[in-house]
């Protein structure tokens, strides 16, 4: 079972820094991530890249093509003395060790889990990819009902579906951009050909479904493929 608690943060290396992509991810693989799980901070994290090859895919692509998602045991990990006191807050790999804050763009979130979907007993592995999912609900007790009585087990169905899980917004971090839709949905995958099967279509196109997408404040559906895991 996933941890309770769920860090999530967006971010790429600031256009002005002189930081590259690759530069980005090796600092993130060799450095930041490491950190965060070896203080505790987090208990296991996955790294990865926005992809695009997806029906639901947003038209415009979003500047910020990284997603780190750290399982947790601690509410707003950022505020914790793990984090503050353990992990390195700059690098040497940045021109003349700045602050890692001047370096990156990013946007975090805390959430909190809500519900742990693994019907086949998947466990705690870092998927190859995974779609999330953000929605702002205007009836709220359908959308569970909808989430738990059809939506999940009709995603089951589709070819490399492996669990979901499913989180509120937690308390706001210094890092969070605007105000985000209240409910996220991480859904793993092997692959992104199941999203445009006819099992997907399926499951997208129930009254339902459809009801709760139209009526949704929000809907921002993203696709990541893993890049590097550390703590499974």
């Amino acid at each position: 079972m996933p941890q309770p608690y769920l860090l999530w943060v967006n971010s790429r290396p600031k256009p002005e820094s002189g930081v590259d992509d690759d530069l980005w991810v090796r600092w993130y693989t060799q450095e930041h991530v490491p950190d965060l799980v070896n203080t505790k901070t987090a208990v296991r994290a996955a790294m990865y890249r926005e992809t695009f090859d997806f029906p639901l895919a947003p038209k415009e692509h979003h500047p910020r093509k990284y997603l780190v998602l750290y399982q947790t045991d601690i509410e707003e990990p950022l505020k914790s003395k793990n984090y503050l006191d353990g992990v390195r807050h700059s690098s040497e790999l940045w021109q003349g060790s700045q602050p890692t804050s001047e370096v990156g763009d990013f946007h975090a979130r805390n959430y909190k889990l809500i519900q742990d979907y693994d019907p086949d007993g998947r466990g705690e592995v870092a998927p190859p990819f995974c779609v999330t999912v953000e929605m702002d609900p205007v009836d709220e007790a359908d959308f569970h009902k909808w989430y738990q009585d059809e939506h999940l087990d009709m995603l089951h169905k589709l070819p490399g579906y492996r669990r979901s899980a499913r989180y509120v917004i937690g308390p706001k971090t210094a890092l969070m951009d605007g105000e985000p839709p209240k409910y996220l949905a991480v859904h793993e995958l092997d692959g992104l050909a199941g999203m445009d099967s006819k099992e997907a279509e399926a499951a997208n196109s129930t009254p339902w479904t459809e009801k709760h997408i139209r009526d949704s404040k929000a809907f921002v559906a993203r696709a990541w493929e893993l890049v590097y895991s550390q703590g499974f």
